[in-house]
């Protein structure tokens, strides 16, 4: 909503912006373009619109082609363009570019290029731009709105559209509630854009068009001034809204889930999930582990009551050189550099200390820590350590033919371990929409004067 409405009065229109929230809200700091002037600075050559078909169709394949290609590919070819734009209104403000890493997959089935742009106010690795970075971003586009002439109310909540002819003409107006409880009737005299995030906190939507995640959240009071919180977040304000004045639902069903659940288990690159060992409940080992954190999160919530557990020894930490965490950027001292292993291991003992991880100087010792409840079979603990460890040892992976070069063996004490959840998610998906963001009736019809974008803009349709 705010990328819109700077992009609007920029080129003069007349605009009121107005948000639930009692001020911008953004969460983390991942903007992606593919072939911008940024890559250009890099020397990156091969990740442009030009040079990433088979990528893209990867992805497609992913998705089964489930998806509406042309908002896919009108992004590819104009993401450069509109990314460019945003480096300039960000370094205009003398913040640092930045980028994030790529992921390098040891098959290549996962690697992906670097493309995320963030920004930090100074280039001294004390600001991580995955992290904080789009907190700059909204403050830049607030400015630049009020600059151009733009309103912003805040704390106004929409409630229903109004569109005209029985339902069935344009959209020219939209009810809200102001911070004081009255309704307020906006008026778009040329449109109206929707741009109020997700569902993921309205359990009957979850239910209806998401509902194997739906067990993940917990449904606490909608918080519109939440930043990044797993566990729910939007009511679909704007979704109830397009349905209500005739808007059909995307095809793609169920919708798109965001969930994550790396937590603080080492892992090495930058969406990479851990790549140690990985037992369930039972204390068996149940799958590959070398994947990114969105699959291996998917694996782990196949299991029983959706619980992994994370084991690994103190030798892991020099396992790698370096490890290059969530938001480690391709450029030194420029956003979030990667971590020593003298780093790393003083961070496992401070999750120790924190509670977060149980440590201890046998494998007895290590499992009794876990929470009785929660706890695995020690004997079965014991026995999949032994077996993994043979495989280390041998370079083959008999059960689920993993990498060699990625088995790190469960051999020096003290050993850590860390039992994890999944974290919650939230949501891509909405009323159906056309390449040009409008949103569309069940007759495929575009719904005059109407637009979404956000958590609309899905790929899908």
């Amino acid at each position: 909503g705010l990328a819109c409405a700077a992009s609007a009065t920029e080129e003069g229109a007349d605009v009121i912006l107005f948000a639930a929230s009692s001020q911008p809200v953004a969460r983390g700091g991942s903007n992606h373009g593919i072939g911008t002037k940024f890559h250009e600075r890099l020397g990156i050559t091969d990740y442009t619109k030009d040079t990433i078909d088979g990528f893209i169709r990867q992805e497609l394949a992913r998705n089964g082609y489930r998806v509406d290609q042309k908002k896919w590919y009108k992004w590819i070819n104009n993401s450069a363009s509109t990314m460019n734009w945003l480096i300039d209104l960000m370094e205009a403000k003398g913040y640092t570019t930045t980028m994030e890493i790529g992921y390098t997959d040891t098959e290549g089935v996962f690697t992906a290029h670097p493309g995320s742009h963030n920004w930090v106010e100074q280039a001294d690795g004390k600001e991580s731009g995955a992290a904080t970075g789009e907190n700059l971003v909204i403050a830049m586009y607030e400015e630049k709105i009020k600059e151009q002439g733009g309103q912003i109310h805040y704390s106004t909540i929409g409630q229903y559209l109004i569109r005209e002819d029985n339902n069935t003409g344009r959209v020219s107006a939209i009810v809200a509630k102001d911070p004081d409880g009255n309704y307020v009737k906006y008026v778009g005299r040329k449109a109206i854009v929707l741009a109020t995030g997700d569902f993921s906190a309205n359990q009957d939507m979850m239910a209806k068009y998401c509902s194997w995640v739906a067990p993940l959240l917990q449904y606490n009071e909608v918080d519109y001034d939440a930043m990044f919180q797993f566990g729910g977040l939007g009511p679909g304000d704007g979704q109830k809204m397009g349905l209500w004045v005739g808007a059909a639902w995307q095809q793609t069903l169920p919708n798109a889930p965001m969930i994550d659940a790396v937590g603080p288990m080492p892992y090495r690159q930058s969406i990479a999930d851990f790549s140690g060992l990985l037992l369930n409940k039972k204390g068996e080992r149940y799958s590959n582990e070398d994947v990114i954190f969105s699959y291996g999160t998917y694996a782990m919530m196949m299991q029983p009551d959706m619980t992994r557990y994370g084991i690994w020894d103190t030798a892991y930490a020099n396992w790698f050189d370096t490890w290059e965490t969530f938001g480690t950027t391709i450029v030194e001292n420029e956003g979030k550099n990667a971590t020593t292993p003298e780093g790393y291991l003083a961070s496992w003992d401070s999750n120790v200390e924190k509670g977060t991880f149980v440590k201890g100087d046998t494998i007895e010792e290590l499992i009794a820590q876990i929470d009785e409840v929660d706890r695995p079979n020690v004997e079965n603990v014991k026995a999949a350590i032994e077996a993994y460890n043979q495989y280390c040892a041998a370079g083959a992976d008999p059960d689920f033919n993993r990498d060699p070069a990625t088995l790190a063996p469960v051999l020096e004490p003290p050993f850590y371990a860390y039992p994890l959840y999944p974290g919650g998610c939230t949501t891509l998906g909405g009323p159906k929409k056309n390449v040009n963001a409008q949103v569309l009736d069940t007759e495929d019809e575009v719904i005059p004067r109407l637009y979404a974008a956000g958590s609309f803009g899905n790929f899908q349709r």
